[in-house]
């Protein structure tokens, strides 16, 4: 009897196991997203952290070569809401690139900082990457800076 039912036990998990994989991917992504070949895109517009993340980082990366980490704090600070853990993870990574001068619009990476700084104790480590970040800029640049931060 035993065998019988080992058996029994066999064919109903090879015939079922892959059809409840099936079901369980198709309706792990939204009826929209599923028939697109990156889902990514489209789940991160759905407001799936992960799927944000991985756009956070593929921005990221993008901003590595062209010195533009705009989009990239778009997707960190939208993925923060969600998943603060990753995306404080994103934001430390951006905030570090732009203050040691990666990111190509000085001016406006010394607001953000200098934003991240007032907005909590945590971030007061960026007071140093600011100021290294200072050094790098010109006087017009950082007189410019400082007074859009104080508005």
């Amino acid at each position: 009897m035993k065998p019988i039912l080992l058996t029994l036990a066999l064919i109903l998990t090879t015939t079922l196991a892959p059809w409840t994989y099936n079901y369980v991917l198709v309706n792990a992504a939204e009826p929209d997203c599923a028939s697109e070949a990156d889902q990514v895109p489209c789940l991160a517009e759905q407001g799936d952290s992960m799927a944000m993340y991985v756009m956070g980082r593929r921005a990221y990366d993008a901003g590595r070569k062209s010195g533009d980490f705009t989009e990239a704090l778009e997707w960190a600070l939208k993925v923060v809401k969600l998943n603060k853990r990753i995306g404080n993870q994103m934001l430390k990574m951006l905030y570090l690139q732009m203050g040691g001068g990666v990111h190509r619009d000085f001016v406006q990476a010394y607001i953000w900082i200098s934003e991240a700084i007032a907005s909590d104790e945590k971030y007061a480590y960026l007071v140093a990457w600011r100021e290294r970040l200072a050094s790098k800029m010109s006087p017009e640049q950082l007189e410019q800076a400082k007074r859009l931060t104080a508005d």
